[in-house]
């Protein structure tokens, strides 16, 4: 299976928390802590620059900060996030993409996006959707990253 590279330009970018009360469930006991709920999620609105055929289409990124092994745990998807395209719930958009990022690394995320990042590189694997992204990073330089840095290694 082969992969394509989605090169993302970083318009805007927000860090919305959500924090509220769970349910009360009778059938699951819990504690204090456990009735808290707090979502953090990195928003990204950017547009895409390569590949060529999706030139300009605009994309919303959702960056969810997970414990690696959530990630990888017990999940049987060896991936780290997936793309959609042409949301129908956002007809504005051309795609849409939901990525982990590994907790540990939410500080120095939010930092370089703040002063530095620019670019998203995505590495899709090319299929049915949703299309499942095997890997991704970011980066400041403006010239476009063309091939798998995997493979490379």
């Amino acid at each position: 299976m082969g992969s394509t590279l989605f090169v993302v330009e970083i318009r805007s970018w927000d860090w919305p928390l959500h924090v509220g009360v769970r349910p009360r469930s009778d059938s699951v006991e819990r504690s204090l802590e456990d009735d808290l709920l707090c979502v953090e999620t990195i928003a990204i609105d950017g547009v895409v620059l390569e590949p060529d055929e999706h030139r300009s289409k605009i994309m919303d990124l959702r960056l969810y900060p997970l414990p690696r092994e959530v990630i990888f745990g017990d999940r049987e998807e060896r991936d780290v996030g997936s793309l959609y395209k042409d949301p129908e719930e956002r007809k504005d958009l051309g795609f849409c993409a939901n990525l982990f990022l590994p907790s540990d690394n939410l500080q120095s995320a939010i930092f370089c996006l703040g002063s530095i990042w620019r670019r998203i590189h995505m590495w899709v694997d090319d299929g049915v959707e949703p299309l499942s992204v095997s890997h991704f990073g970011f980066t400041a330089d403006v010239h476009v990253i063309s091939s798998d840095p995997i493979e490379e290694a």
